[in-house]
């Protein structure tokens, strides 16, 4: 008999006995007491799981219906707004019947809604009256859809092609409508920025929940939309847009003027219809089963736009995709190309290539330094993808590029080829750089100069060249940097740059096996993380680490210390009781890893009210 559990199925919608009864045979030796919770809105699958009671959820009364309607509406409205539009917008709470979303989706509306006027005009609109309406379908949901300008509304109606609580991820929808010409530049504003404008707009109205956001800045990265609102985005997009599941036992006849297709199901191959979808402008397939492409595969979608094949298991990409002039999106990403096929080089319009997690990819095309209207090559855990083609400099509208692989010998590009890269953002790795023979190369590539950059990996690989501090001290990075790693190092000087950086928050120093000391950090203004690990000649850590300020590493949280196998010292006494007081006032973890001749930790780092301290492998600090 096994341990007594609670598990909560959430929004359940498959009723498919043959996948719950897999699942249902170990639960049964639950102990007694065990409970399932089931949530769903299909009342077949209450009865293919034979439960054993249902509890049919009510509609929202009144003052609840109000209290999230108001929630929503009076967000950022003084007090005597809501007085004044209190009595019109209870009338609008009560037309939504008690509905969540329907509440949820208006209050959203109404906080952009500013006049007594907006409101009325809300509450008297004649799609109240509509026959979708008369019928219960969609009523608020268009009273929030015609509120939108039309370039939103269009991107809105894109979303249909995502399956039923589909994980969207925010800038893969924005590279989308990129792709489809949705979003159009104005003056200096891109069309990323455009982008995100619309996709905040269709949080603020509720037409996306779920939020993901990114653990360090709060940014929403990811969402879903509830089923009705993605039935809505279908019933907009009527014969645009399709999520097509199929059936080996059903041939489908797909309307041929289909603009934007997701595909699903087990099959193993490509179902014939699709050879016909001569307007696809967008096709995702989600059919992991699928494994090879047939070569005729894109002979008849010359109109497509966006193409994704992440979600299968092809290992060979047919040349004929260099037909596909239109394109301007391709995921590739995940699948098990070794290299991928040089007709690539013919999209000239692509904007993104994405070959995230492509681990035996040896090789790009050589002529990828075509592809100039390039925004994206994510490139990410490419692990076989050791260097890359000459030319890649030319692709100056690149806005992200994961990592750059630096060649020798007259194979792959030099370190010079970022020259005219300054459109660059978010993070940039830079391996091979042992390989660089003449520093005049990176004087070059001017990271100065690339000031949207955010985070930054400098790689190195061990081997004694006379070059490489000099190689290290050129590559100084635009102080807008927020996160450095710099590894394997061979140098005994780390940059003089590296204290310069009044933004950086996160740094990390490892394998930098022949520094003897480490840089002053401590006047870093910025800085909340920092890990050291594997210096192995240093052997005193001392006032030269604090630097000369009033505060020294005023918001450091995170210190942390790694395999100092030759570190004995770590020696503050020079500076005064004042000063000691003035270091690190911010600490929260002190984690030191093995240390084995460490004697012991400052006194002034004893009297932080730390949250956190490890140490590990450290025996005379153990014994202390």
């Amino acid at each position: 008999m096994g341990k007594k559990f609670l598990l909560v199925l959430d929004d359940v919608w498959t009723d498919d006995f043959r996948i719950w009864e897999p699942i249902k045979v170990p639960l049964k030796s639950g102990a007694p007491g065990s409970r399932i919770l089931v949530t769903t809105r299909n009342e077949g699958v209450s009865k293919m799981m034979d439960a054993s009671y249902m509890l049919p959820l009510g509609k929202l009364s009144p003052e609840d219906s109000w209290s999230l309607f108001s929630k929503f509406a009076f967000y950022g409205k003084s007090r005597e707004d809501r007085d004044n539009l209190e009595e019109i917008g209870r009338e609008i709470a009560d037309k939504c019947q008690g509905l969540p979303l329907a509440v949820k989706s208006l209050g959203s509306l109404m906080r952009f809604k500013e006049t007594k006027q907006a409101w009325e005009n809300v509450l008297h609109s004649e799609l109240w009256e509509l026959e979708e309406a008369e019928r219960g379908i969609f009523p608020h949901l268009l009273l929030s859809y015609h509120d939108l300008s039309s370039p939103i509304k269009r991107c809105f109606a894109f979303c249909a092609i995502f399956p039923r609580d589909h994980k969207i991820e925010r800038d893969t929808l924005i590279q989308l409508w990129m792709a489809q010409g949705f979003l159009v530049p104005t003056g200096s504003v891109e069309m990323e920025q455009i982008g995100a404008e619309y996709f905040d707009n269709l949080v603020m109205r509720s037409f996306f929940q779920d939020l993901e956001r990114d653990k360090d800045d709060f940014s929403i990265v990811a969402c879903r939309m509830h089923d009705i609102v993605q039935s809505f985005a279908q019933f907009l997009s009527k014969n645009q847009c399709f999520v097509i599941e199929f059936d080996d036992n059903k041939v489908l006849e797909l309307n041929t003027k289909a603009r934007h297709m997701t595909l699903m199901g087990k099959e193993e191959q490509f179902h014939p219809v699709i050879f016909n979808l001569k307007n696809l402008r967008t096709l995702q397939v989600l059919q992991k089963n699928v494994k090879t492409a047939p070569p005729d595969l894109f002979h008849g979608m010359q109109c497509l736009r966006g193409l994704d094949l992440n979600h299968t298991s092809i290992t060979r990409l047919p040349s004929a995709i260099g037909r596909l002039f239109h394109l301007r999106w391709l995921n590739l990403s995940g699948l098990n190309f070794v290299v991928l096929p040089d007709t690539i080089c013919k999209l000239y319009n692509l904007l993104a290539l994405k070959l995230h997690g492509c681990r035996r990819l040896r090789r790009l095309p050589r002529g990828l330094g075509k592809l100039i209207n390039l925004r994206y090559l994510n490139i990410e855990e490419t692990e076989s993808l050791s260097v890359l083609p000459q030319g890649i400099g030319r692709l100056s509208n690149l806005r992200t590029l994961s990592k750059f692989c630096i060649g020798e010998n007259g194979e792959g590009c030099n370190v010079g080829e970022l020259k005219n890269l300054n459109h660059l953002r978010g993070h940039l790795e830079i391996s091979g750089l042992e390989k660089v023979r003449d520093v005049n190369e990176v004087m070059e590539a001017n990271l100065k100069n690339k000031e949207h950059l955010r985070s930054l990996d400098l790689a190195f690989s061990f081997g004694g060249q006379e070059l490489i501090t000099n190689v290290l001290e050129a590559l100084q990075p635009h102080p807008n940097l927020e996160a450095l790693l710099v590894y394997d190092y061979g140098g005994s000087i780390l940059p003089s740059w590296m204290s310069l950086l009044t933004k950086m928050k996160d740094l990390k120093l490892l394998r930098c096996v022949n520094c003897k000391e480490l840089p002053p950090l401590g006047k870093l203004p910025s800085l909340e993380k920092l890990l050291i690990g594997h210096l192995n000649n240093v052997k005193c850590v001392g006032v030269e680490f604090l630097g000369k300020s009033i505060v020294l590493f005023p918001k450091l949280k995170e210190l942390t210390f790694r395999y100092m196998v030759e570190w004995e010292n770590w020696d503050t006494t020079t500076i005064t009781s004042a000063a000691t007081r003035r270091t690190m006032p911010c600490l929260r973890s002190l984690s030191l890893y093995d240390c084995p001749k460490l004697k012991a930790i400052p006194e002034g780092l004893k009297q932080r009210p730390l949250e956190e301290l490890i140490i590990t492998r450290c025996p005379i600090l153990e014994q202390q």
